[in-house]
Parts: structure tokens; C-alpha cells; sequence
């Protein structure tokens, strides 16, 4: 069997797509001059960092504790999503400022319709990564028996 598990190639594909993606919202992000476009491609760069984390937190939390690591990597997880917490929170604080200053100053949004076309693009991405993230979910919980709970 190979190095990779079939969960592991989709997650490996949807971050080299969500990079895609990143970098083509970004750029007509900014082209256009369009806030909310940098939003979603800021969003879209928060996704592909959990997704990363993710990918290396399960990982590292199967190595086994030595004298080096007493606690091993099992923490790595945490970790990797605590952070991707605060990035994620740092985002959406710097895209509220800048709201606030377009609110006050308001600017016109330069190439409307290929923003309009990178923004639909990247709706369809979001939902294709989240169909494909369900598929290949590590942490999907096993069906429960209704009447016992068990």
C-alpha cells in the first residue's frame, strides 16, 4: 500500500485546490477592489491552513511518547487548531476594520462582472470542497442506535 491513504490524497488535492482558488480571489480581490472577494479568499486561506494542520495533526498525534517527547505529539491537533483560532480571529477583526473604513469612505468596486464570476466560481469551490470533506471526514462518529444511545 502506498504512503497515502485515500483520505489523505483528497485532503492533499483539496489544499492544492483551496491554493488555487486562494490565489485567484486574492488577485481579482484585488483588480477589482472588491472587500468582499478578500474576504472569501481570506476565508479560503483559513480553510487550507486547518486543512494542513489537520492533515499534520493526525499524523503526529500517532507518534508514540519517547524520553524526547513524554507526552509524544498527541497534543498536536489542539495545538494546530488553537492557532488556526486565532489566525481565523485575527482575519475577521482586520476584515471588520476594513469594512468600517469602507463604510466610511466608500469605494467602487472596479470590474464588476469578473468579481461577480471568481465570487460564483469560488461558491461552487466552497461547495465542492465541503462534499469532498465529507467523504473523506477523519473524525466522523459512528452511527448510534436511537432507541439505547449507544
Amino acid at each position: 500500500m502506498g504512503r497515502y491513504s485515500g483520505r489523505s490524497i483528497r485532503l492533499i488535492l483539496m489544499c492544492v485546490l483551496s491554493l488555487v482558488i486562494f490565489a485567484v480571489e486574492i488577485s481579482v480581490a484585488y483588480v477589482g477592489n472588491s472587500l468582499s472577494l478578500a474576504s472569501d479568499a481570506f476565508a479560503v486561506l483559513s480553510h487550507l491552513i486547518s486543512m494542513i494542520v489537520g492533515l499534520f495533526g493526525v499524523r503526529f498525534s500517532r507518534i508514540r511518547w519517547h524520553k524526547a517527547s513524554t507526552f509524544g505529539f498527541s497534543r498536536a491537533d489542539v495545538l494546530g487548531a488553537f492557532g488556526n483560532s486565532v489566525f481565523a480571529t485575527a482575519l475577521m477583526f482586520s476584515i471588520f476594520v476594513e469594512a468600517i473604513k469602507r463604510f466610511i469612505n466608500p469605494q467602487k468596486t472596479e470590474k464588476v462582472l469578473l468579481v461577480l464570476i471568481i465570487g460564483i466560481s469560488g461558491l461552487f469551490f466552497n461547495v465542492l470542497n465541503y462534499v469532498i470533506f465529507m467523504d473523506c471526514c477523519y473524525c466522523r462518529a459512528p452511527p448510534r442506535d436511537s432507541e439505547t444511545g449507544k
